[in-house]
């Protein structure tokens, strides 16, 4: 059995099947850490992938993979579950698997850093930018921003909003 990446839908993957009890054989070991790598490798694809969709302004793109992500996100914490009640078993059965999970996964944590600082950087452009256009829009109206007083109670000269347009693309 081994783990296609071209379903991340798919959920009959060993490392999605397997369980602590199953790991009494050093070849079910091997296969579940060789599974879990090629998933471990699907995630940070998919991480890499979002991340240069959201560096490039695709944000539409990059929600459509975010999906995906979810899918092998949810996949992977299966696996790492079995992983983490099973480790020392896997660690006896299959000590270079293991070893090379570990590196993965050293990969995987320095794809997740980079994902989250662009994501960082994409919601605080984002937030500047809706900040900005209110203070355009406030400028604009004399400098009101609200439209009730503090008697909780419409303002008599409230002026009528000038028209905003915004660009959802972006």
């Amino acid at each position: 059995m081994t783990f296609s990446n071209s379903s991340p839908a798919s959920n009959s993957s060993p490392a999605s099947n397997s369980s602590p009890a199953s790991m009494s054989d050093p070849g079910a070991a091997r296969d579940f850490c060789v599974d879990l790598a090629q998933t471990v490798d699907t995630l940070i694809e998919v991480l890499n992938e979002e991340t240069s969709l959201i560096r490039a302004a695709r944000l539409t793109a990059a929600a459509e993979v975010s999906a995906r992500k979810s899918v092998v996100a949810e996949r992977y914490m299966r696996a790492h579950g079995v992983l983490s009640s099973a480790g020392a078993e896997l660690n006896q059965l299959a000590p270079d698997e293991v070893g090379h999970l570990r590196e993965r996964h050293q990969a995987l944590e320095s794809a997740i850093s980079l994902n989250l600082a662009v994501l960082a950087t994409a919601r605080t452009v984002s937030e500047t930018l809706i900040r900005d256009v209110a203070g355009l829009a406030a400028a604009r109206q004399g400098g009101q921003t609200q439209t009730y007083g503090a008697n909780a109670r419409q303002t008599e000269t409230a002026p009528r909003a000038a028209p905003l347009s915004y660009n959802v693309a972006l």
